[in-house]
């Protein structure tokens, strides 16, 4: 049986494949619990430069595999809300995983990205996207709630009202509807995308990892906590960084008017 989801390594880069492409990559218990997994051993490899996360085929992910979820609720030997409850805990559990790991995380978008598989793209630190790709709300479409982290994410990336909006609208977002509103950095050709992803993360993977792992941490923070919070976490953050060898590095060849070599210490 071929893995649900796939994971390649380039270097310091990490290519996360959803494995599924007769399905549109649906996520049914089988790629959750894989991809839970998968996210778990990311978090425990050390000296990661960056993740690549993508679908194989034409679509990104087409979010919950509706037919699995239909058969189960209607199955009277399960519990609908047991079931609904673990289903949701798998994706929760790979959503936070994603959002821990201290490097940049690309999601390279090469077409449908609907319901649950957009919040999995919006997990994502950064989006560059197919010219054929299409963010689809879904959740109205079946009477559902939002899932993944979709509520939290969106008002993140593009405010508040237009979060709102969207989610009561839940229109079809193509590529340059996206890019307006901020939802993706880049459009590229379908046959460009991996390439270009890849030449991006590598480009982000090569910056000083506490930069990294620091920014990604305050933002992550910075709505949630009042000022002062937020300037006693960037003290304690500036001083960790103060101590390692790459801020020495960094001050070093800027003086020189030298290119740094950051090495995580």
């Amino acid at each position: 049986m071929a893995d649900l989801v796939l994971v390649e390594t380039r270097g310091t880069v990490a290519v996360v494949t959803l494995n599924r492409p007769d399905a549109g990559n649906a996520m049914d218990h089988a790629l959750l619990t894989e991809l839970r997994a998968v996210t778990e051993r990311l978090l425990r490899t050390s000296e990661l430069g960056g993740v690549l996360l993508t679908g194989a085929g034409k679509d990104f992910c087409r979010g919950g595999d509706l037919r699995e979820m239909r058969d189960r609720l209607d199955d009277p030997a399960i519990d609908s809300a047991a079931y609904s409850d673990e289903l949701t805990g798998l994706l929760s559990a790979a959503v936070r995983n994603l959002r821990e790991l201290p490097c940049p995380v690309l999601g390279a978008v090469n077409g449908q990205a609907a319901g649950a598989g957009m919040s999995l793209a919006l997990a994502c630190d950064l989006r560059i996207v197919s010219r054929k790709a299409v963010f689809h709300f879904a959740y109205g479409a079946i009477g559902a709630s939002t899932d993944g982290g979709m509520a939290w994410f969106l008002p993140r990336i593009v405010g508040y009202a237009r979060a709102l909006e969207l989610l009561l609208e839940q229109p079809m977002i193509r590529p340059r509807a996206a890019v307006e509103m901020g939802l993706v950095s880049a459009v590229t050709e379908p046959d460009e995308l991996l390439d270009t992803a890849l030449h991006r993360l590598m480009v982000l993977a090569d910056a000083a990892p506490h930069s990294v792992r620091s920014a990604k941490q305050l933002l992550d923070s910075s709505l949630d906590s009042s000022l002062g919070e937020h300037l006693a976490a960037e003290s304690r953050m500036f001083a960790a960084g103060a101590v390692s060898a790459d801020l020495r590095t960094g001050i070093g060849a800027l003086l020189a008017g030298e290119s740094p070599e950051f090495v995580g210490r």
